[in-house]
């Protein structure tokens, strides 16, 4: 995961290619840890954690199917219940994404657009996931 913070710190100074590099060789290692714990039956929660954080990082590249592939693998041990929720949250996250980038047309990947939405007080919670999950700036 060192690999990883320091991929996101190239990301925060604006080094996306580098970025890319650093979090593509921080899922190659945390996959190849995740799957060596597998073999080695370590047991959980570290298998599944592993599967979890290799899975973010697919994630993170926009490589869906294989972070589909790493939730299913985390999923299919015997994860405590709040590491099998999160694997569940982010294979959510996932769909979405995956179902957003075939809905948006290829010239249109760059374009953004204003929008202005209402949601009920007792609902802000759901707003401060989707600015999260999206990183929308949004003003209240």
């Amino acid at each position: 995961m060192d690999l990883a913070d320091l991929a996101d710190a190239k990301k925060s100074q604006g080094l996306n290619r580098d970025a890319a590099v650093l979090y593509r060789q921080s899922l190659e290692s945390e996959q190849n840890a995740a799957i060596e714990a597998r073999l080695q039956h370590v047991g959980e929660p570290t298998e599944s954690v592993l599967f979890r954080s290799a899975a973010s990082l697919a994630y993170i590249l926009n490589d869906y199917r294989e972070a589909e592939r790493l939730i299913c693998l985390g999923l299919a041990g015997n994860p405590p219940s709040e590491i099998a929720d999160e694997l569940r949250g982010l294979y959510d996250a996932v769909s979405i994404d995956r179902k957003m980038e075939h809905a948006m047309p290829l010239n249109n990947k760059k374009e953004k657009e204003n929008v202005t939405i209402t949601i009920p007080v007792r609902e802000r919670g759901l707003l401060d996931v989707i600015i999260k999950k999206f990183g929308w700036a949004c003003a209240f």
